[in-house]
């Protein structure tokens, strides 16, 4: 299929990828985040990158430090997805 024909892998490659987040060679990470604010349907883009071999993953959370007690939720890490380069650009998978 090629990516004109297959709309998650337009969408997912026209996302610029996070450069800051470790991904395995070939890999590159893209932030939900990003695939929500174009307006995708996460499930189906979760079904994909699986398909095309990747995942989803999350980054570790931060929070600040305060003594005492707080009724502030503990914080959840940003969900990302980790995509083989070659599933971007429509090559077959190795």
């Amino acid at each position: 299929m090629t990516a004109s024909k297959d709309p998650i892998r337009t969408l997912l490659a026209g996302i610029p990828p996070q450069p800051f987040i470790w991904a395995p060679p070939g890999n590159v990470v893209i932030m939900e985040d990003k695939i929500v604010e174009a307006g995708a349907d996460l499930a189906e883009v979760l079904a994909w990158v699986e398909s095309v071999g990747g995942q989803e993953d999350r980054t570790i959370p931060v929070a600040g430090t305060r003594r005492g007690t707080t009724a502030v939720p503990k914080p959840v890490g940003r969900r990302y997805y980790v995509v083989p380069e070659a599933a971007l650009s429509g090559e077959p998978a190795a």
